[in-house]
């Protein structure tokens, strides 16, 4: 019997065993005298974790505690008292809520339309998840306000001076606006976990209700749903987490309309003078939003069962949807024309028009991107800062994340599984709450990093290393024990092990890591936005900095070419990864 969620006990007697007496030196049976390389590695993985995770966010919760006269709460006061900040956290809250919720629409049954149905296009709809979670939730709320601003949206530029009807205006700067461009963000996190998960579920129950009568949708509603409903609530919580921290939609779509979030309040709180302690303290309401919010869905699967019965489960038939399959055909194409074909149709129009307008086609020029690539300099010097910061964060976030998980899969050393949660800690905090924390940490010690490429890439492992830890924990889950154990058997030393055996057979998994890290630090804006400098600004930065100066057609060429450059990195380094593994398993080497 198998327990969502949980590992069947009965394996663990099939697990390969590491002798005790092949533990690390100095956390095993055999101890050994002096320092060694693994120690050195060892306690080096503590201290970065420490430094880059513990210490800004304790640092956070001194700074929203304490005041000039001492510790006080008036901080904590004027957050939950303040209108202006209840105003902020209620906006926060709706927003989070109906993105949840219009994330399910989206996500669920597109999974379902994949995994279950004999919809055709399925190939355009894994096109659509894919590149709606590459986007940019900021370059997405820029198209849409090229399209649907009260005054000078095209789309409503069109309805007032060609068709007539200037009652009928889209306004995106409403709560209904800023909800719209991020869930056209965050429905892939539903999409991806529910369509493995229905991948997953065995299908013989769904075949035993339709043997007693149940309709295909009865079957799908009643016994599928109920089952997945883990991974769509995981869905929804992601979606609702980076619902509330995205800082560069709320502001671009928020502040026009006078919807005031927590991220776009944070960021108000350090014009001069800088307010930190409020700073702080409104931070950590969205650590007890994202705690809490963790917290009700567990309760809510704690009360309910999720088990399957039985072994090997049988693959799931594919639901004949006859002419139906046209109307959910239709609704896939509806998703992919608003999360693709909308937001980079307008993109592209806008950078090759002179001037945006409803005659933009008739003056095309290449004017925006010269500019944007020759003769704005911080172009340039915005795409070589992002491109070594993300190459150096994934870098050491995935090579961080092997010794995180190395420390607790292959040794015995105490505390091991608290390093391993503390890892994971920075997954339910938004960029802006840990620019925040390193901003309040680093202005304490008497290093100048503030505004430097060093505090940009502080805030970048910090932020993704649970990616890197998830990804390293999966690759070495994956690995025989008994393989470094025969190597150390053979004499040879722990560096020796890690170079020729345990990296290189966790290489893929590293490398999928490493890419899981890279896309989001080039497109990384929340953090970005408080920790950049004249000198160390980023390509999401500068991108939202011309926006700000009303560079309409600049931002859109610029906002294209961000994308081209994503797109340019994931397939270099996929062709790279391809040959390397390829060449390697040709010769033989693991």
């Amino acid at each position: 019997m198998t327990v969502a969620g949980h590992a069947d006990p009965t394996l663990d007697k099939h697990r390969p065993q590491r002798d005790p007496a092949l533990q690390v030196p100095g956390l095993g049976a055999r101890r050994a005298g002096g320092v060694r390389l693994e120690h050195v590695v060892m306690v080096a993985g503590v201290l970065a974790l420490a430094i880059l995770v513990v210490l800004p966010l304790a640092t956070l919760l001194v700074s929203s505690i304490w005041g000039e006269g001492g510790p006080t709460l008036e901080n904590f006061k004027e957050v939950l008292e303040g209108r202006l900040y209840v105003t902020a956290l209620w906006n926060s809250l709706v927003l989070g809520f109906w993105t949840g919720l219009f994330s399910v629409v989206l996500g669920v049954p597109l999974a379902w339309a994949v995994s279950r149905t004999n919809v055709p296009g399925k190939r355009l709809i894994r096109f659509t998840a894919s590149v709606a979670y590459l986007s940019p939730p900021f370059l997405i709320a820029i198209a849409y306000v090229n399209l649907f601003s009260p005054n000078a949206g095209l789309v409503n530029v069109f309805l007032r001076d060609v068709v007539g009807l200037e009652f009928v205006r889209f306004n995106v700067f409403t709560m209904t606006g800023l909800v719209l461009v991020t869930v056209l963000h965050t429905f892939p996190f539903v999409y991806l976990l529910a369509s493995s998960a229905l991948l997953s579920v065995d299908a013989s129950y769904e075949e035993a209700a339709q043997i007693l009568g149940a309709g295909k949708f009865r079957t799908a509603l009643l016994i599928t749903g109920p089952l997945v409903a883990p991974a769509i609530l995981s869905g929804v919580l992601l979606s609702f987490v980076n619902a509330i921290a995205l800082f560069g939609s709320q502001a671009i779509v928020g502040l026009p309309g006078r919807i005031v979030t927590l991220p776009t309040r944070i960021y108000a709180l350090f014009d001069y003078p800088p307010q930190y302690g409020l700073a702080s303290a409104l931070s950590l309401m969205f650590v007890l939003i994202t705690v809490a919010a963790l917290f009700v869905q567990r309760r809510y699967l704690a009360r309910r069962s999720f088990v399957t019965l039985g072994g090997k489960g049988s693959r799931p038939q594919l639901v004949e949807l006859g002419p139906l399959r046209w109307v959910v055909l239709g609704f896939c194409v509806l998703v992919f024309i608003l999360a693709v074909v909308l937001p980079y149709g307008t993109l592209l129009a806008v950078s090759f028009s002179k001037s945006w307008g409803l005659n933009f086609w008739k003056g095309l020029t290449l004017a925006h991107y010269k500019f944007v690539l020759f003769d704005y300099d911080i172009t340039r010097r915005a795409i070589l800062n992002s491109l070594l910061l993300a190459t150096i964060a994934s870098t050491i976030a995935v090579l961080l994340g092997a010794v995180i998980s190395w420390i607790d899969l292959r040794t015995t050393a105490p505390g091991r599984r608290v390093l391993d949660y503390i890892a994971l800690v920075p997954l339910g905090l938004p960029g802006i709450v840990m620019a925040v924390a390193l901003i309040q940490f680093w202005l304490m010690l008497p290093f100048a990093l503030y505004g430097t490429l060093g505090i940009l890439l502080l805030a970048y492992v910090g932020r993704y290393i649970p990616l890197g830890v998830r990804a390293a924990n999966t690759a070495l889950r994956q690995i025989d024990p008994s393989l470094e154990e025969s190597a150390r058997i053979l004499g040879a030393r722990w560096g020796t092990t890690m170079k020729e055996i345990t990296l290189p057979l966790m290489g893929p998994g590293l490398f999928a890591g490493w890419l899981l890290v890279f896309v989001p630090v080039v497109q990384e804006l929340s953090a970005s936005i408080l920790l950049f400098s004249s000198s160390s600004i980023t390509l999401a930065v500068a991108i939202y900095n011309l926006y700000e100066t009303g560079y309409t057609e600049p931002v859109s060429a610029l906002a294209l070419v961000n994308m081209v450059i994503i797109g340019a990195a994931i397939w270099l380094a996929s062709r790279i990864s391809k040959g390397r593994f390829a060449s390697r398993a040709e010769a033989g080497v693991p």
